[in-house]
C-alpha cells in the first residue's frame, strides 16, 4: 500500500493524546470533534482511542480504571496491552495541556496516509487505460472528493453526543421552596407539542408565527405571552400593531 516507504505516523503524539485522556478525561471534549480511531496509526491507540469516545458519548468518567473496564468489556484490554500499557502512557505525559497540538498532528499525518492511499487508487485507474477517458477522470475526481469531504465534517458531531446536554437545559423550571419558579435561560410557551420541538424560547430567539388570515395567530401569540407571565414568572412586553397603516 505504501511501497518501500513507511507511511506518515507518529507513535509519540499518539500516545501523548491517549495519555492526556488518561490523566484528564475531561481533554476529550477538545478533540473528538477532531480524531476518530482510524486516524491513528497504533492499532493499540486506535482502540484505547475508542474506548475513550465510548466512555465519553456516554457521559460516563474517562480515566486509567473506566477505559480499562471498558476494554475489558470489549474483549480489548489484553490486545492493547493490558493494564501495563495504559501505565505507561500516564507515566509518559505529564500534563494533558498539549493534548490539542498532539491531536493535530494524528489528525494532519492521517490525512497524509489517506492522501497516499488515494494516489495509489488514482494511480489504479490510470493503469486501467479506460478508453473512457471522461470517466476515469470522473473516478479520480470522486477519490479526491471523498478524501476532502471527510476533512469538512471533522467539525460535526453525532446527535447522541448533544441531546443529553440539550433536554437538561431545556428541563422544566426547578421549583423553590417558597413555590416560585427559579430563573432559568429559556422561557416555555405553555404548549407541550411546541415546547418539546423548540426546546423553550431562549434569550436570543426570534420566533415568527406565520399564517393565513384568520387561523389563530394572535390568539396563539396572546396564551403564549399570558402562559410565560402567569405560569412561569416571565416579564412580558406585548405591542399589537395590527391593522396599522
Amino acid at each position: 500500500m505504501y511501497g518501500e516507504k513507511l507511511p506518515p505516523r507518529d507513535i509519540d503524539a499518539e500516545e501523548a493524546v491517549v495519555g492526556s485522556l488518561l490523566i484528564d478525561g475531561s481533554a476529550i471534549y477538545k478533540i473528538a470533534a477532531l480524531l476518530q480511531p482510524p486516524d491513528f496509526y497504533h492499532e493499540q491507540n486506535q482502540r484505547l482511542y475508542g474506548a475513550c469516545l465510548s466512555l465519553y458519548q456516554r457521559n460516563e468518567a474517562i480515566n486509567q480504571i473506566t477505559v480499562a473496564q471498558e476494554l475489558d468489556r470489549q474483549n480489548k484490554l489484553d490486545a492493547c496491552g493490558g493494564a501495563a500499557y495504559l501505565s505507561h502512557l500516564i507515566a509518559n505525559c505529564p500534563t494533558s495541556l498539549d493534548v490539542e497540538h498532539y491531536a493535530q498532528i494524528v489528525y494532519r499525518l492521517s490525512v497524509m496516509r489517506h492522501l497516499i492511499n488515494a494516489s495509489n487508487q488514482i494511480a489504479a485507474i490510470g493503469y486501467e487505460a479506460d478508453p473512457n477517458v471522461d470517466a476515469s477522470l470522473s473516478r479520480a475526481e470522486d477519490i479526491l472528493f471523498r478524501l476532502r469531504r471527510g476533512q469538512f465534517t471533522q467539525d460535526l458531531v453525532p446527535i447522541r453526543q448533544v441531546l443529553d446536554k440539550y433536554f437538561e437545559t431545556a428541563a422544566p423550571s426547578p421549583v423553590t421552596e417558597e413555590g416560585r419558579a427559579e430563573l432559568v435561560p429559556y422561557v416555555l410557551s405553555g404548549f407541550a407539542g411546541l415546547d418539546e420541538f423548540l426546546g423553550g424560547f431562549q434569550h436570543s430567539d426570534l420566533i415568527i408565527a406565520a399564517g393565513r388570515p384568520s387561523v389563530g395567530k394572535t390568539s396563539l401569540a396572546l396564551n403564549i405571552a399570558r402562559n410565560a407571565a402567569v405560569e412561569y414568572g416571565a416579564c412580558v412586553a406585548l405591542f399589537n400593531l395590527e391593522m396599522a397603516h
